[in-house]
């Protein structure tokens, strides 16, 4: 049984160096037990390259210890959009939030992922990570600023490999 549920209302803006601009809005319901917490993402993206689309995703995350520092967590990512079907499985084997002030905490997220495009019916692979801090408000209000690198096995390309990530979510 979880241990309460909870639900979040975000509003993500990726901002990508090939001149790609990503803007993600929905509702996450979680459901935490224990050191164990699952979860459901229902939003659209809107996306200067290839427009808009439904956004599914499907969340689980593990503490390994007791203050939730370290841990690790799956998204499974469903992308409906005209011409372009997708699902993105990215695992993150250790990640880490560090408070560093009552309400500010430094993340850092390793991960690699897989996805499939039913479209073209082509896997496409890769690694990333990105590094993050978060202020946390009174009121359930947050806001992130991060940088991601992705495709770090192609460290080489650069084009669409890093984004400075703005997300804003209140929690209900």
């Amino acid at each position: 049984m979880p241990d309460r549920i909870s639900v979040n209302a975000s509003c993500s803006n990726y901002w990508y160096n090939n001149g790609v601009n990503t803007t993600v809005i929905g509702l996450e319901s979680k459901f935490p037990t224990g050191r164990f917490s699952a979860g459901i993402f229902n939003g659209i993206s809107l996306d200067t390259k290839s427009g808009g689309a439904m956004v599914i995703d499907l969340k689980a995350a593990h503490s390994y210890d007791k203050n939730g520092i370290v841990g690790q967590n799956l998204r499974i990512r469903n992308n409906f959009a005209e011409g372009a079907i997708t699902t993105q499985f990215r695992y993150s084997p250790c990640t880490v939030n560090i408070p560093v002030a009552e309400k500010t905490s430094v993340y850092l997220n390793p991960h690699g992922v897989a996805k499939y495009n039913y479209t073209d019916k082509k896997w496409d692979t890769g690694a990333g990570a990105f590094l993050g801090v978060t202020q946390n408000f009174k009121n359930g209000l947050s806001v992130s600023l991060e940088g991601q690198r992705y495709n770090i096995q192609d460290f080489k390309e650069n084009d669409g490999n890093w984004g400075v990530n703005f997300i804003i979510s209140k929690k209900f």
